[in-house]
């Protein structure tokens, strides 16, 4: 095996917060397995394992040491991603529809986004009083686009349902909030004209039966691997729920491989992907 591999840094243009870290930077390791495409990439705040941890355990697999049903989802993530490109299994799309990712409600930036052929856009709406700008963006919308809200756990039933009473002329152009609540119980019993999507909880979902009210998800394909992503995406449209693929800030080649995910998906149902974040690195 010829393999053709070095450590990174991508700088993010400013400090990005994953959970309770706040990262300025971003390790991969990429380049080439046997002349094809290879990238190891992980998401302090996210993953479980450290960058470290992955590399010395991809460095265990190449050596035959582990198998595949020992690796840490980031590894198993990269390993399968290169062993269906090099099966040709791969489809990634020329033009795959995307929703733009915005860090704050910005007016001026919506002009700028759309003018590339945006409709689909995510904000953050993790503190109550950035209602007022949420209200102004959600006013700015045409009648042709739709916004994603995520409330990454930060916020309780009664926040939610305060929050929604002042977006209450807007919900049509809210195409869901994902994952407000850090209580996968409130998650159960939530009952609203809008829908939530499940990112964070989904682990606990997959091994639990997914209530008939929750018909969308979002998922990460580096925290569970390429094949199971697939396979996870089968299931859920099956049962009619939607998916939408995000990315955990990967580079390049880890944006194609979920691409490839992506399409996959709009094979079941067209849905735009999350995947506008390398605009975030310098």
């Amino acid at each position: 095996m010829e393999l053709n591999l070095k450590e990174v840094s991508r700088q993010f243009k400013s400090p990005i917060k994953i959970g309770n870290q706040i990262l300025n930077e971003k390790a991969f390791l990429e380049g080439t397995i046997d002349g094809l495409a290879f990238e190891l990439s992980v998401l302090p705040g996210l993953h479980s394992e450290s960058f470290d941890q992955a590399k010395q355990q991809l460095e265990n697999y190449l050596s035959s040491s582990i198998g595949k049903k020992d690796l840490y989802p980031s590894v198993l993530f990269a390993i399968e991603s290169w062993e269906n490109l090099k099966s040709k299994k791969l489809h990634t799309p020329i033009n795959l529809e995307q929703n733009a990712l915005l860090l704050s409600p910005d007016i001026n930036e919506l002009v700028q986004l759309r003018a590339l052929g945006f409709t689909s856009f995510k904000i953050k709406i993790a503190r109550l009083e950035s209602a007022n700008d949420v209200v102004l963006f959600l006013k700015a919308l045409q009648e042709n686009e739709k916004v994603r809200l995520d409330g990454n756990q930060n916020l309780s039933p009664k926040e939610l349902l305060i929050l929604l009473e002042q977006l209450k002329d807007h919900w049509q152009k809210i195409d869901y909030i994902e994952e407000p609540f850090k209580n996968t119980q409130d998650t159960l019993h939530w009952r609203h004209e809008v829908s939530l999507a499940i990112d964070e909880s989904l682990p606990y979902f997959l091994s639990h039966e997914l209530p008939t009210h929750l018909k969308k998800v979002v998922l990460k394909p580096s925290l569970y691997g390429f094949e199971r992503s697939a396979s996870i995406i089968r299931s859920l449209n099956s049962n009619g729920v939607v998916v939408t693929l995000s990315s955990c800030f990967e580079g390049p080649i880890g944006i194609a491989a979920i691409s490839a995910l992506a399409h996959l998906q709009n094979t079941h149902q067209p849905n735009p992907a999350g995947l506008d974040t390398l605009k975030y690195f310098k």
